[in-house]
């Protein structure tokens, strides 16, 4: 029997005889041929919690911190569980989040009401305002990730009413499909129920919410202002003005890969720190030189309970230090500002309160992207991790069909190759996994009929999710980007007739033809960064959909009011139909309305979108996502620099105001990271239909050639060229 170390063992007394009944031993989840045995609990723990949709006010990630979140979700040993870009704001009450928390005084149940509904300790005045007694609250107002452009209409704490954002972030609507529960009468006072995060929520109750009721006075939802009045907005007890800097919560595979992200992170932050810590490594090491022996069920129960919730935790917390926290009035005139008071002489006061939240912006935006330079240096390095590497080896998946299959290492099959027995000449080291299929890019070269047969049949055997191994033969030349009827060979498995597979990605499924679609499951991270930037309420517009998995992911895991997903290819809008067939029997949908409501957002267009692209309404649309295939010689560095201008000269018309354009490209490695050649084919198509733009971002998707890439360019229509 094998031994294991335990801070309590268990001695197993066995006589000679009842020794030779016994099965020979397995060996313990340490030993080298039974890899760690969480590794596909933490990646199941992964794919649920990205696959949630963000519960935050404003139903996406703060834009800031949307670069730096891709980089670490992209890892296999991490994934993000909340952040928040940092943000200002300004508030009254005790400082804390939770409004009903109960001060240190009060020691009885808080959920006693009062006659009037509000709970005992929230006395409120003539003028709707808010006392404290024994129970503690909390409220924000014009809480702001951005610069103060407005210092003097964003510290006018006498507008506060008629005017709730005061310039900041605009207080977010309410999907269509939204249950949340505080919007019964519009009373959601710009404050979120949590950061900017993706996975964790507060869900009021029916009675927390009449004293949200009381808290928030008049301030509704944005878009109506209840029980409007001309009476000025005076606090109960002082205003502070706070700065909350860049946090971000990580949960890690390992010790050693919390201990890599802490060293990646202190650079640029300077608390970061193992918050929770659940589990031990040490609880599966292998004692030599022992006695005790402990039988293989005791191991398999004492592993079981220790793995129950899927394995050790590992969450490390990543904060700023850039925090500010001042007070703007005083307790005996909590009405009247002590620094503006909304008239001239004091204006140059409030300006100086602006310098101080925006110089703090700056700062925490610098630390922000030097993480994220560091995240992609640290993915780029050529070093042998053993973490990813015993990752990729071990992922067996068990037929999940998540991207965690994407990209299997082939090394160990060296003995198939007539040759060479070097893995350095391996003609192929990888392969990627579409559902139940098995896809190698090409046939190897040198590779006899029957080495190439049992190549295909390994893989079947390191992946029991895979019945059917194919290979390309020809290039994805076409303009649907698709290998042809005659372009896949199959060289393992059952045979079929049809090569259609359904391919699942964060709990959502779409239907593949390998044969007459393109579809690469390499993208699943960068579907998940553009969907976790669509904002409660937004109208979506997805250009070359293909299968529709862009469409799907946003419609599955946002609160988008609409998306609309055009495609011409008549196999891939089938495969986009069935799809969404499937969506309404989806549970594991988390927008409301459940797969229901998400099929009855997404509206499917079948076309040219050079023909569908006018027919629709312009200034209609919040974002639009462009996937576009690559357009042969006029693509890339190489090229004459006008491809796709047709389409983004159709697109951009349809944009609102501050509306953001996901725009593909293809450029070589040299031209990274500020792709100037496609920012000027995008300045310049704008400039044509008279329309300011900003860059924000440019995110390298995938490779496809050597040292030529794919790569996003992220804009921003500002406004309109008057010139």
């Amino acid at each position: 029997f094998f031994l294991v170390k335990s801070n309590k063992r268990k001695v197993i007394t066995m006589t000679a005889a009842d020794q030779q009944h016994q099965p020979p031993p397995s060996p313990p989840p340490s030993h080298p041929n039974n890899q760690p045995h969480h590794t596909t609990h933490f990646q199941t723990r992964k794919t649920n919690c990205l696959s949630k949709r963000d519960k935050s006010s404003a139903g996406r990630i703060d834009p800031r911190a949307v670069d730096i979140c891709a980089a670490i979700n992209e890892r296999r040993e991490y994934y993000t569980t909340s952040s928040c870009s940092g943000r200002c704001f300004m508030y009254v009450g005790d400082g804390i989040k939770s409004w009903h928390s109960i001060s240190s005084d009060s020691s009885e149940n808080e959920d006693v009401k009062g006659a009037s509904g509000v709970p005992e300790g929230l006395a409120t005045t003539q003028n709707n305002h808010v006392s404290t007694g024994k129970l503690g609250f909390f409220q924000r107002y014009r809480v702001n990730h951005d610069l103060i452009h407005e210092p003097a209409r964003y510290f006018n704490i006498s507008t506060i009413k008629e005017d709730p954002t005061g310039g900041g972030d605009p207080i977010p609507i309410v999907g269509q499909y939204d249950y949340f529960k505080s919007t019964a009468k519009g009373n959601v006072a710009n404050g979120e129920c949590e950061e900017g995060g993706h996975e964790n929520t507060y869900d009021l109750g029916k009675d927390e919410l009449n004293g949200i009721e009381q808290l928030n006075g008049s301030i509704g939802n944005g878009n109506n202002v209840e029980n409007e009045s001309t009476v000025p907005f005076v606090p109960a007890t002082p205003l502070w003005l706070r700065y909350e800097p860049f946090i971000l919560h990580v949960m890690c595979q390992s010790l050693n890969a919390a201990s890599k992200l802490m060293n990646l992170a202190r650079p640029s932050f300077k608390n970061v720190g193992l918050t929770t810590w659940s589990g031990s490594e040490k609880d599966y090491d292998v004692i030599p030189n022992t006695d005790d022996v402990v039988s293989p069920d005791d191991y398999q129960q004492k592993s079981n309970k220790q793995c129950k919730g899927g394995g050790p935790r590992y969450l490390v917390a990543i904060w700023g230090d850039e925090g500010l926290d001042m007070p703007l009035s005083l307790p005996t005139s909590p009405g009247v500002g002590i620094f503006y008071n909304g008239d001239e002489i004091t204006e140059k006061n409030a300006e100086w309160l602006a310098q101080l939240v925006n110089e703090r912006h700056v700062r925490n935006w610098r630390k922000i992207e030097r993480f994220v330079e560091a995240m992609r240096e640290f993915h780029n390095m050529e070093e042998t991790d053993d973490l990813a590497h015993a990752d990729i080896e071990a992922d067996e998946n068990d037929g999940v069909g998540d991207y965690d299959g994407v990209n299997q290492s082939l090394d160990g099959m060296t003995n198939y190759n007539n040759n060479s027995k070097s893995k350095s000449k391996l003609p192929i080291r990888s392969y990627d996994v579409v559902g139940d299929v098995a896809v190698l890019n090409s046939l190897p070269e040198n590779f006899s009929e029957q080495s190439i047969q049992q190549l295909g049949e390994t893989i079947l055997s390191r992946n029991k999710g895979i019945k059917i191994c194919l290979a390309r033969t020809t290039s994805l030349s076409t303009t649907d980007r698709s290998p042809g009827s005659s372009g896949l060979v199959q060289i393992a498995g059952p045979k079929r007739a049809q090569f259609i597979t359904s391919h699942y990605e964060y709990g959502v499924k779409c239907v593949v033809d390998l044969s007459h679609t393109f579809f690469s499951p390499r993208m699943a991270p960068e579907r998940l960064r553009l969907s976790q930037q669509v904002a409660r309420g937004e109208r979506v517009l997805v250009v070359f959909a293909g299968v529709g998995m862009e469409a799907l992911q946003i419609v599955a895991r946002t609160e988008a009011r609409e998306v609309f997903a055009i495609e011409k290819n008549e196999v891939a809008v089938e495969c986009l139909r069935r799809a969404k067939r499937m969506l309404e029997r989806n549970k594991t949908v988390t927008c409301p309305g459940g797969g229901k409501g998400a099929m009855e957002r997404l509206h499917i267009v079948e076309g040219d979108a050079l023909d569908i692209l006018p027919t629709f309404e312009c200034g209609s649309f919040d974002r639009i996502v462009a996937p576009r295939p690559k357009e042969g010689s006029s693509d890339g560095d190489l090229g004459t620099g006008d491809a796709g201008t047709a389409f983004l000269s159709a697109m951009l018309p349809l944009l609102k105001l501050k509306g953001e354009v996901h725009w593909y490209d293809f450029a070589a490695d040299h031209e990274l990271p500020t792709c100037e050649r496609t920012r000027e084919t995008v300045q310049r198509v704008c400039d044509k239909c008279g329309l300011d733009m900003e860059v924000i971002r440019v995110a390298k998707v995938g490779s496809v050639a050597k040292r030529q890439l794919r790569i996003c360019m992220d804009f921003r229509i500002t406004g309109i060229n008057k010139t």
